[in-house]
């Protein structure tokens, strides 16, 4: 298990009073708000998602899940030719830390799946395993349908893991243990809004000389229960700065990384990714140091974004216990450079996510200059030429263009987001209004569309997305029955069966001439809402059919 370099978990504290810091002076990456969020996602589990404004689509959609995958590919072509010291009847191990809701992982497998049918690498053993430091989370993904086929074959398996304190993975699946030694073939490790969220240092360099920045939490209020998670969301941080020694965490490696990043820099702030650096050593050790690290987070990767204040320990928060902070992806770099790896960073500043890929050993059969070609060359085609920050960056433009988008173009959309069910969402009221002009060629491709999507597509339980309702009436208004009741009997299955959906069930049947069937379906809508009209009016027309 890994701990902080000198003290273990932070002392409980007592109640504070209005006006009384809850901690005053502490180095930041020992501060209570970190025991705070992971008390905070332990209790919520997947509802940190669904319900508390918590972003993660930018790192859990299709577009980045295909860009990952064909990196991966890629990687794994550098690997497995040439004689490199590979154990067939060993599993490539991927292991996607701080999962949550478990819907990146299901995008990948299928990606990456479909990647490798048509590939030389096909029959390649791979294991996935989703970790997360909630079990609560672990168990949801274990009754998860869509992750179920997965689980029973055993290419996926699941892990409770704290990503800032553990060194080795129990499989709740096969029972396996990821212990150094343990691990007979390269691994993948793969780490999307996790090193914002898990404890760092801050430091400010001035005429040369470098300052910790410790934090001084104060609450807002009084507080009585300082174990309350959402505690965080009341209290105010402040920092001010202690020159500090070389050998600020007597660790040989840490220190000599943390003087290495202060001797070429200006007067500035930067972050200090301690945690994060001490995850990437444990599975580079699980990994016999040969491992691809492929990572997305909101940070930076140039000298020069310090400048502009980036590397100010500032924290954005989200919901009422959670916060992030950025990533100095540089410093993750120089940490593989320092060990004769590599990283691959996007050349130009990214808008929104900074998507890394950090690569240890070194495959046989090449040289230095040659060694992992085929990983390069699919980082600059998957993120570095077009990556999933600027799809993200340009789609809110393609939304503001004034004319309506043709059904080839909105079809084209949906292909080069690689099939995101929250473009298909939005695209809807769309296909609504096109429906009556349609011809029937039309209706197929629109339909193979959606069942491509649909495919993708892992629902989390958002309320206010009822996906497969919404495709039901899409496919009712172009009268193509049999897959508008698919669709809406995928709504009652995710979210119960409510009225309207009943009453579509027997629009449906009826326009199937089903009318034993429609019947039915009328009166479940009329039971669960007997003031529904248009049930009544529908009930009304079958009775006359039946009785002529």
């Amino acid at each position: 298990m890994l701990s902080d370099p000198e003290e273990d978990d932070p002392p409980p504290r007592a109640a504070a009073t209005k006006s009384a810091p809850l901690e005053h002076g502490v180095r930041l990456s020992r501060s209570l708000i970190w025991t705070l969020q992971r008390s905070f996602y332990e209790r919520h589990g997947v509802e940190a998602w669904r319900s508390e404004g918590i972003p993660f689509h930018i790192t859990s959609n299709t577009y980045i899940a295909q860009a990952y995958a064909r990196v991966v590919l890629g990687w794994l072509r550098d690997w497995l030719p040439n004689n490199a010291p590979f154990d067939p009847t060993e599993p490539v191990t991927i292991v996607e830390l701080g999962a949550g809701h478990g819907r990146f992982g299901y995008l990948f497998l299928k990606k990456l799946l479909r990647l490798l049918e048509g590939s030389a690498l096909k029959d390649v053993r791979l294991q996935y395993v989703m970790t997360d430091l909630a079990e609560r989370n672990v168990e949801l993904w274990r009754e998860n349908p869509r992750l179920k086929p997965f689980l029973d074959s055993g290419l996926l398996d699941l892990a409770c893991f704290d990503a800032a304190r553990d060194t080795e993975l129990r499989l709740a699946v096969s029972g396996r243990v990821l212990a150094p030694g343990a691990v007979r073939n390269p691994m993948v490790m793969i780490a999307n809004y996790l090193f914002d969220s898990i404890p760092q240092d801050a430091f400010w360099i001035e005429d040369g000389r470098l300052y910790e920045s410790l934090v001084t939490v104060t609450p807002r209020r009084r507080e009585t229960h300082l174990d309350d998670p959402d505690l965080l969301s009341r209290v105010d941080l402040s920092f001010h700065y202690n020159p500090v020694d070389p050998d600020y965490y007597g660790d040989p490696d840490l220190d000599a990384l943390l003087s290495e990043t202060s001797r070429h820099l200006p007067a500035t702030a930067f972050l200090f990714p301690v945690a994060a650096l001490q995850c990437i050593r444990a599975f580079r050790d699980l990994a016999g140091d040969r491992l691809l690290l492929l990572s997305a987070d909101k940070g930076y990767h140039r000298e020069e974004e310090l400048v502009l204040g980036h590397g100010a320990p500032a924290i954005t928060r989200h919901g009422r216990g959670s916060f992030s902070m950025m990533v100095d992806y540089r410093i993750l770099g120089e940490s593989f450079r320092r060990r004769g790896g590599e990283a691959l960073q996007p050349s130009h500043r990214h808008e929104s996510i900074v998507v890394s890929a950090f690569l240890a050993g070194s495959p046989p059969g090449g040289s230095v200059a040659t060694r992992y070609r085929e990983t390069r060359q699919a980082y600059q085609a998957a993120v570095e030429d077009f990556g999933p920050d600027d799809f993200f960056t340009l789609a809110p433009a393609l939304d503001l263009v004034r004319d309506p988008l043709s059904l080839e173009q909105a079809l084209s959309y949906l292909r080069l987001s690689a099939w995101d069910h929250r473009l298909l969402w939005r695209q809807i009221p769309l296909y609504k209004s096109l429906c009556a002009e349609l011809t029937g060629a039309q209706k197929q491709e629109l339909h193979d569309a959606v069942r491509q999507v649909w495919d993708y597509y892992y629902p989390l339980g958002e309320e206010e997305e009822d996906l497969g309702f919404e495709l039901g009436i899409l496919f009712l208004e172009m009268k193509l029955y049999r897959e508008a009741l698919d669709f809406f009997a995928e709504s009652a299955r995710l979210y119960g069966l409510e009225p309207g959906t009943a009453y579509n069930m027997g629009l449906c049947h009826y326009g199937l001439r089903e009318m034993e069937a429609a019947a039915r379906s009328v009166e479940q809508a009329l039971e669960l809402d007997p003031e529904l009209d248009s049930a009544r009016l529908l009930r009304v027309k079958l009775r006359r059919i039946e009785l002529q």
